[in-house]
């Protein structure tokens, strides 16, 4: 009965184990490829961004052309801090490239 009961918390353990890796692999994964895909717009001139809430979701904009989304992210605005969510709402003006992979990476966590 021990050994069946010390199996069984092995085996939770181990599933844990892998759940937490996949999540972190995916996570890292995740924003390696909103790099990627940003790092075509950051080429030549620098680009200065508008990060708005754009149906519910956070959408980066380039600062001259604000009718339409560069990206948007599946970062949910109903799930961000109240500041955050005002700050939203006018836009959150960001000034580079590197800025705004960082600014993303924090409101995606």
């Amino acid at each position: 009965m021990k050994t069946k009961i010390r199996a069984a918390l092995l085996g939770i353990a181990f599933i844990m184990a892998l759940t937490l890796a996949s999540a972190a692999t995916v996570s890292h994964v995740a924003a390696k490829s909103l790099e990627s895909e940003l790092s075509c717009f950051s080429q030549g001139a620098e680009n200065r961004y508008v990060l708005r809430d754009y149906e519910g979701y956070v959408a980066v904009f380039v600062e001259n052309r604000p009718d339409c989304p560069m990206t948007v992210t599946n970062i949910q605005v109903s799930t961000l801090r109240e500041l955050d969510k005002r700050l939203l709402q006018t836009g959150m003006k960001v000034q580079s490239h590197e800025r705004l992979v960082m600014t993303l990476e924090d409101l995606g966590s």
